[in-house]
């Protein structure tokens, strides 16, 4: 299996990419395994937060140069031809409001590697891990909404350099310049990102689903019209049980159990 689905807890999905022989290089059986992985995690309604990771000594190496030929449109990993551009209806599911993805990153992390991280909504990296933008280096462009999210994360000034020069990084200077969120020591990035799932399922799952829409739609949107969205948005969160168990908890002095309504 190139894909491995497993959850921790009935709220927690880990899903690892299984090609360590290739570091995990992305091929269109790996694009497609990964799909579905995704889908089951977004098709399970217990489930909040999905933690994509990788087996062996890398996250992901990218695209596999050596799997097509990357000149026929009928194998190229982003040709409608091929399953309807698997990799972009990966990139729309992590968009998923009501899920929280994290990427949990050793090793590797290159190309087609590092979109998938960027396209997660948190990154937790081991200090020796290594992201390489690799894309000039090897004739292609960074996908996947990249060229907006990666100086939204770390100033258009590291992305140019990151991206126009092909630079390689650790983790450590990945954490110093806000791409990576949590920086775990080597051999527990895994362990750092389940823990970060446990602080993000102690949020009523309403609210989080909306402020990471927020954060996706005020992307688009002028300041006086994000500050509006934000006053309306409060408002609709007000009337939500999971704000008055909120209230509850806090004046019973204990913690709130959140039910998603």
């Amino acid at each position: 299996m190139e894909v491995e689905y497993e959850q921790p807890n009935e709220r927690v999905a880990m899903i690892r990419l299984n090609r360590p022989e290739k570091m995990n290089a992305f091929s269109v059986s790996l694009e497609r395994a990964l799909l579905q992985g995704i889908q089951r995690a977004c098709d399970d309604e217990e489930v909040r937060v999905v933690i994509i990771a990788g087996n062996g000594r890398s996250f992901s190496g990218g695209w596999d140069l050596g799997e097509t030929d990357l000149t026929d449109p009928a194998h190229h990993p982003l040709s409608a031809r091929v399953g309807q551009h698997t990799w972009l209806k990966i990139v729309r599911l992590l968009r998923r409001p009501d899920k929280l993805f994290i990427a949990a990153v050793h090793g590797w992390a290159a190309g087609q590697g590092v979109e998938l991280c960027i396209s997660s909504d948190l990154i937790v990296s081991s200090e020796t891990a290594k992201f390489y933008f690799a894309e000039t280096r090897v004739g292609f462009a960074m996908a996947s909404g990249t060229a907006r999210l990666l100086p939204l994360m770390v100033g258009l000034g590291n992305a140019r350099k990151l991206a126009l020069l092909g630079q390689t990084i650790d983790g450590r200077e990945a954490y110093r310049i806000g791409l990576v969120a949590e920086l775990a020591p080597d051999g527990e990035h895994e362990a750092a990102a389940l823990t970060l799932a446990g602080e993000a399922l102690k949020g009523a799952p309403i609210a989080v689903a909306v402020q990471k829409q927020m954060f996706d739609d005020a992307m688009e949107m002028s300041l006086d019209a994000i500050r509006d969205f934000e006053i309306q948005t409060s408002f609709r969160l007000s009337h939500t049980e999971d704000h008055q168990e909120a209230k509850r908890a806090f004046a019973a002095k204990r913690p709130p159990v959140f039910k998603g309504s």
